[in-house]
């Protein structure tokens, strides 16, 4: 039992603005269960719905100054679990469709020489996009999509916000597509002139 067990929740609200822990503790406890089951309807996945209600609560603390006691806690709640669950499948769909456009040029090794230099080059290109990203970033790609470490993880590893890394991983993809899209222009350009030529021959 706490002092602040049996207050109305525009009380609790109250305390958690003057930065109250308990206060935050007995609305998370209030709100758990029902958030939870709100956002894997959604989700579909039981760590991902957890790591959801985690960052949503986050969000209630660092925010805390803009919650207004006298609007239901409850419907500020489920907005922001809404807007950040929405905003994480869309950088998932994002991170999906840029590796796919990443995997063009990771083709599976067979035992041909042609394969064999295609599957060389084209890893090259991946490679020389990895290398040109800025040292946090690149390290961050590295230990997320080629380690398979989870965004956690490499938080805890490089001591940094699971934020920062979902920055870095959305700055570092964007940068891996437009440089192969990159260089895939240029290898048609030059394709384009070299057929050129061979016909004015």
């Amino acid at each position: 039992m706490t002092k602040y067990d049996g207050l109305q929740e525009n009380e609790l609200v109250s305390f958690l603005r003057e930065g109250n822990e308990d206060a935050l503790k007995l609305l998370y406890d209030n709100h758990v269960r029902k958030l939870h089951y709100f956002i894997l309807r959604t989700a579909k996945s039981q760590q991902l719905a957890e790591d959801v209600v985690q960052d949503v609560f986050i969000k209630i603390w660092e925010n805390r100054l803009q919650i207004d006691p006298e609007q239901p806690f409850k419907t500020y709640l489920y907005t922001i679990a809404k807007r950040h669950l929405l905003n994480l499948l869309k950088r998932v769909q994002h991170e999906a469709d840029i590796l796919d456009e990443i995997r063009k040029y990771t083709i599976p090794l067979e035992n041909t020489t042609e394969l064999h230099i295609e599957y060389s080059e084209s890893n090259g290109i991946l490679n020389e996009a990895i290398s040109k990203l800025p040292p946090q970033c690149r390290e961050v790609f590295i230990r997320c999509k080629m380690q398979g470490h989870s965004y956690k993880q490499v938080a805890a590893q490089l001591g940094i916000t699971e934020g920062t890394v979902n920055g870095q991983m959305v700055k570092a993809l964007r940068s891996i597509k437009e440089y192969i899209t990159f260089k895939n222009t240029i290898v048609l350009l030059l394709a384009s002139v070299v057929n050129y030529l061979s016909d004015k021959q």
